[in-house]
């Protein structure tokens, strides 16, 4: 055998050793960070709502059972109630709540939301809070959440042709 070979074969004899000797203790779980979104835990039924809320300086996206298929309308206008309570304690807020005055409609790839505020003063995180619940959700003619273009109208403004840009 080659000394190559012998150093390499006492090398690996030698691994579990140095691995298990390394001097680094096991320790417990550490909370840190946002869970984790977007994963269908076991057991959970197969239709949800995707609502986006606001959390520590960005957008994430919440899922809550459905009975059926969620159309953009009816997901847009749960987002627009706020977070829930479950919602809330994971620390989720909205930026754009309202109670009334919405229309949503949807069709073929296109969602048009009217506001009954002006648009153009709509925070990054409000118009993507709605974008994004609107994009995630049942919108006819659309095979997926990247296709679909979402205008934004109210007091006279409009902001045509968004796009989610948050999976």
């Amino acid at each position: 055998m080659t000394m190559r070979r012998v150093l390499a074969a006492v090398g690996l004899l030698a691994l579990p050793v140095l691995l298990t000797g390394c001097g680094i203790e096991r320790t417990e779980a550490i909370d840190f960070g946002l869970p984790a979104t977007g994963a269908k835990r076991p057991g959970e039924r197969g239709w949800s709502a995707r609502l986006y809320f606001a959390v520590a300086n960005n957008v994430v996206g919440a899922s809550r059972p459905a009975d059926g298929p969620v159309s953009a309308e009816d997901a847009v206008k749960l987002m627009l109630q706020g977070p829930n309570e479950p919602e809330r304690a994971r620390q989720f807020v909205s930026e754009v709540m309202l109670k009334s005055g919405v229309s949503v409609t949807a069709a073929r790839g296109q969602v048009s939301i009217q506001l009954p505020l002006d648009v153009s003063k709509l925070t990054r995180t409000a118009r993507t809070q709605l974008v994004c619940t609107a994009a995630h959700n049942e919108v006819p003619g659309a095979s997926r959440w990247q296709d679909v273009k979402v205008t934004l109208v109210g007091d006279g403004k409009k902001l045509p042709d968004l796009v989610c840009d948050r999976w």
